[in-house]
């Protein structure tokens, strides 16, 4: 089972986060942590942080605080919160370019399924030369 250390380090890194950056993002949401603090967590430190530094971690994250502390979902059972907003955030942005269709029939499909779709995009965005400028420029 995954720790809450190895968790928290694994989430600021994929979403770019150093602990000043999560300090400071989390404070301007009103939450009261320090760098200092979630760096002792991502070090595994500290291990006891209270329920409301949990859920401010998560939700800064988009996350869930069973998956932040190592409690996944049992197999078989409903997708972690992570899964679900990764989900979300693909449907939402293909509705957005105005592909629906194709964002309703993603409904279903594994995290590997959805990795894979992403991946596709940016090869064929790759191919025809686009970069992240070009994204909502022409609709």
């Amino acid at each position: 089972m995954a720790t809450l250390a190895e968790r928290l380090a694994e989430a600021l890194q994929e979403r770019g986060y150093s602990d000043r950056g999560a300090a400071r993002e989390l404070r301007r949401r009103g939450a009261s942590i320090t760098h200092a603090y979630i760096g002792q967590l991502r070090k595994g430190d500290k291990t006891n942080p209270s329920l409301e530094h949990l859920q401010a971690l998560a939700d800064l994250l988009g996350t869930s605080i069973d998956w932040l502390t190592g409690r996944d979902p049992v197999p078989g059972t409903e997708d972690g919160e992570g899964e679900r907003q990764q989900r979300e955030d693909v449907r939402r942005g293909l509705e957005e370019l105005g592909v629906t269709n194709i964002a309703q029939r993603m409904n279903g499909l594994s995290p590997l399924s959805l990795s894979a779709v992403a991946q596709m995009v940016e090869a064929m965005r790759a191919a025809e030369s686009l970069d992240e400028e070009d994204d909502f420029e022409n609709l």
